[in-house]
C-alpha cells in the first residue's frame, strides 16, 4: 500500500495541477507586487520639426533621452499589509495542496483495500464453485448408481453453474477495482499488480476527547478556513489604509540635443542641455463620495461573515467526527459478530459435507448450508473493509492520515 500511495502522490493528475497553483502563489509572494519598490523608466524621444517662413526655412532635430524614478514612499502601510496577505495566500495554497494530498491518500487506501476485498471475494466464490462442482460430481455418480434422481443431479448442476458464473463475474469486479486503483495512482497502462498488504483487522481504540483535540489542532480544512479569515482581516486593514495620506517621490535626469538646419544663408547650429529633477508629492483624499468608508464597511462585514462560516465549519466537523466515531465503534462490533458467524458457518459446512457423504442430509440441505457460508464469508470481508474505511475517515478528519502513512 505504501508503494501505491507513493505512486499516487507522484503521478495523480489533480495533485500535479494544484502543485502548479502553489508555484504561482510562491512566485507572486514578492515585494515587487506590493508597490513598495520604486519603478525606473527610460524614455527616448526623437522629433523633427519643419518651419516654413518668409525669411529662411529651417528644420529642427531634437533627441531627448531621460531616466526617471518613481517611488511611493508611504501609502498607509498598504505595502506591508499586501506582503503579509501574499504570504498567507502562499500558505493557503500549500494548505490546499495538503488537503488534496490527504484526499489522494484516503482515496488510494480505500481503492487498495477495495482491491483486496474483491480479490478475497474471488477466493470465496472460487471455493464455493469448487464445493458445488464436487457436489455435482457426487450427485452425478450417485445417479449412475441409482442412489439419486435426475432432478437432484440437475439441481446440483444448476447450483454449480450459478456459482461458476458468480466466480467469473467476481473476477471482473476485481479487475475493475485494479483499474480504478491505477487511475488514482496516475498509471495509464492496464497494469496488473500483486497486492501484498493484507486486509487489516486489528484496529486501534480511540478516545473521543482525544479525537476532538486532534480535530481542532490538525484538521487541514479548518486551518485553511482560519487563513481565509485572516485574509479578509487584511482586506479590512487595506480598506482602512485609504484614510492615510500618500507620499510619492519622483526624480530623474535627462539630456536634450537640438540641431537647426537652414535652407538659406543662415548658418546651421546645434545646442544641448542637461537637466535633473527631484520632487515630492503629498496627496490626501478629503472627500470621494464616501467610497473609502463604504469599502471599509463592506470589508468588515465580509470578515464577520467569514467568522460565522468558521464557526459553522467547526460545528459541522465536530458533528461529522461524532458520527464517524460512532460508526467506527459499530463497525468494530459488526466485525466481531461477522467473525463469529463466519466461523460457525464454516464449521457447519464442514459437518454438513460429512453428513452429505454419509447420506444423513440430502443435496438440497447441503446447498442451503453452502449459501449460508458464502453469505457469512462475504459479510465478514465487507465488515473488515467497512472498518478500514471508517478508520481512514477518522484519520482524515483528525489530520493524521499523512503522518500515519508517511
Amino acid at each position: 500500500m505504501s508503494d501505491a500511495i507513493a505512486l499516487g502522490l507522484e503521478n495523480n493528475y489533480d495533485l500535479q495541477i494544484v502543485r502548479k497553483s502553489e508555484e504561482i502563489t510562491s512566485v507572486n509572494n514578492n515585494w515587487g507586487n506590493t508597490g513598495a519598490l520604486p519603478s525606473i523608466n527610460f524614455n527616448l524621444i526623437g522629433r523633427e520639426n519643419f518651419n516654413v517662413n518668409d525669411n529662411d526655412d529651417y528644420r529642427t532635430q531634437t533627441v531627448s533621452p531621460e531616466v526617471s524614478l518613481n517611488w511611493v514612499v508611504f501609502n498607509g502601510f498598504s505595502a506591508k499589509i499586501i506582503k503579509t496577505k501574499l504570504q498567507e495566500m502562499e500558505l493557503q495554497s500549500q494548505g490546499n495542496t495538503t488537503v488534496l494530498v490527504e484526499s489522494t491518500i484516503q482515496d488510494i487506501i480505500v481503492a487498495y483495500n477495495a482491491g483486496l476485498l474483491q480479490k478475497a471475494l474471488v477466493d470465496v466464490y472460487q471455493e464455493l464453485a469448487d464445493l458445488s462442482e464436487d457436489r455435482y460430481k457426487r450427485t452425478e455418480d450417485s445417479k449412475t448408481m441409482g442412489a439419486s434422481t435426475t432432478y437432484e443431479m440437475l439441481q446440483a448442476k444448476t447450483s454449480w453453474l450459478e456459482d461458476q458464473s458468480g466466480y467469473l463475474q467476481q473476477k471482473v469486479d476485481y479487475e475493475n477495482s485494479i483499474r480504478n486503483l491505477n487511475y488514482l495512482m496516475g498509471i495509464q497502462d492496464d497494469q496488473s499488480w500483486t497486492l501484498t498488504t493484507t486486509l487489516e483487522t486489528n484496529m486501534p481504540e480511540y478516545m473521543l476527547d482525544d479525537l476532538k483535540d486532534r480535530l481542532r489542532g490538525n484538521n487541514q480544512t479548518l486551518k485553511n478556513q482560519y487563513l481565509n479569515q485572516s485574509l479578509l482581516a487584511k482586506e479590512t486593514a487595506l480598506a482602512k489604509s485609504k484614510y492615510y495620506p500618500k507620499l510619492s517621490m519622483n526624480t530623474g535626469v535627462g539630456n536634450t540635443w537640438m540641431d537647426n538646419y537652414y535652407s538659406g544663408s543662415t548658418p546651421n547650429y546645434g545646442q544641448s542641455s542637461a537637466d535633473a529633477y527631484i520632487g515630492l508629492t503629498l496627496s490626501f483624499n478629503i472627500f470621494n463620495g464616501g467610497t473609502a468608508r463604504r469599502g471599509m464597511q463592506i470589508a468588515a462585514i465580509n470578515e464577520e461573515v467569514e467568522q460565522v462560516q468558521t464557526e459553522q465549519m467547526k460545528h459541522s466537523l465536530s458533528n461529522q467526527l461524532l458520527q464517524l466515531y460512532s460508526n467506527y465503534n459499530v463497525e468494530k462490533a459488526v466485525l466481531e459478530l461477522a467473525n463469529e458467524q463466519e466461523s460457525t458457518a464454516k464449521l457447519n459446512l464442514s459437518l454438513s459435507a460429512e453428513k452429505l457423504k454419509s447420506g444423513v442430509i440430502n443435496s438440497f440441505n447441503y446447498r442451503d448450508v453452502q449459501v449460508v457460508y458464502m453469505n457469512s464469508a462475504i459479510a465478514k470481508l465487507r465488515a473488515i473493509y467497512n472498518l478500514i474505511q471508517s478508520n481512514t475517515d477518522l484519520l482524515r478528519i483528525t489530520g493524521g492520515i499523512i503522518s500515519e502513512y508517511e
